[in-house]
């Protein structure tokens, strides 16, 4: 067996627990991006393997693992999942979602494609919400149990109670109607958003700090880290603006692009694992507008941050704007010096810092 450091820790209690899962085919909702597949597949030659992420890097990363068999993973990132994509499942396990609200719509989407007393597995860290679980699973189960309680995470199991839910993903999208702030004008859109969505609810207190005190820009341009589109959807509001959202979250890309459908504007959302699928439109854009993403899962990742910078200076003309928001603690004055220009903190107000580039 490979070492156990090599793989996440709800992975290694995944290992722990093989003998719990049944032969067949074995769905992985929201997997993380480890080598924990090949053990998986040498362990239990007798599963085939489906992995489900709406992350485009996850999928990119799980995809170029070689696993004892390629005959036995495929690996799907989309929105959502149907039977006529991925067939039926005796057994799924879920990795308990970083944005809780997307148990549910796990639940509900997996509920459609397990086969008749299908089991369900959940695993996740205590410290992420994972304990209450059971409480959630009754909708779709009997006899939700903890089975295993190891590296600072909670494995439960249950089966099916064969009611399978009846939504879709139209089902879950909500809309919120705001009025926004922007460069002291006041704007008014509606979002739409799917669960666990960065800014579903409302506008964020960095975004609203951003959108209120950056200065108009024209042209065409990048909102990076889309979410559901506020920031893209704000500044195609003027049709001077040709705005492309960026995110690493389909579920994003599908919020996205329903709210510039609901505030009637032309702007385009691209699933990108950050900034790589415009990589071929150097020297093209004329600002990029951002509240970008510094996690990954519940840890900060500065990497996201120096990709996304040293990225910008490819796509950015020899006269650009740059507004980002992000939180103070963050080393951005150094690494916009280190890849474009000097950085102007236009505002700080202790928790975000307002910057901008030219």
């Amino acid at each position: 067996m490979a070492s156990n450091s090599a793989f996440q820790s709800e992975n290694q209690v995944i290992i722990r627990n093989i003998d719990h899962l049944p032969a067949g085919n074995i769905l992985l909702m929201d997997a993380l991006p480890d080598a924990s597949l090949n053990e998986l597949s040498k362990l239990r030659p007798d599963i085939h393997w489906t992995v489900y992420t709406p992350y485009i890097d996850t999928a990119e990363y799980l995809s170029s693992q070689s696993v004892s068999s390629q005959d036995n993973l495929k690996v799907h990132k989309s929105a959502w999942l149907t039977k006529a994509q991925a067939g039926e499942f005796d057994a799924v396990i879920i990795y308990y979602p970083k944005a809780k609200l997307r148990f549910d719509y796990y639940l509900s989407m997996v509920s459609q494609l397990l086969k008749t007393d299908g089991e369900y597995f959940v695993i996740g860290e205590k410290k992420g919400g994972v304990k209450g679980c059971d409480k959630v699973l009754n909708k779709f189960t009997t006899g939700a149990r903890k089975i295993d309680s190891a590296r600072h995470c909670m494995l439960f199991n249950a089966v099916s109670n064969n009611e399978p839910c009846n939504k879709t993903m139209e089902s879950w999208f909500s809309e919120t109607n705001l009025e926004i702030n922007v460069s002291g004008e006041t704007k008014k859109v509606t979002l739409a958003s799917l669960p666990g969505v960065f800014s579903a609810k409302g506008l964020d207190n960095g975004t609203e700090l951003l959108l209120k005190n950056m200065l108009p820009v024209e042209g065409k341009g990048i909102d990076f880290g889309c979410g559901c589109g506020v920031i893209a959807t704000v500044l195609s509001l003027d049709s001077k603006n040709e705005v492309i959202g960026i995110d690493v979250d389909v579920l994003a890309i599908e919020s996205s692009k329903r709210t510039f459908e609901l505030n009637n504007v032309t702007a385009t959302a691209i699933h990108s694992n950050g900034l790589a699928n415009l990589m071929n439109k150097a020297n093209q854009f004329d600002f990029i507008v951002s509240n970008p993403p510094f996690h990954t899962g519940l840890q900060t990742d500065y990497s996201i941050v120096d990709q996304f910078l040293k990225n910008s200076a490819v796509l950015l003309k020899n006269r650009f704007n740059m507004w980002v928001v992000a939180n103070s603690f963050l080393p951005y004055p150094e690494l916009f010096q280190k890849y474009l220009k000097s950085g102007k903190t236009i505002i700080n107000n202790k928790r975000f810092s307002v910057y901008h580039i030219r």
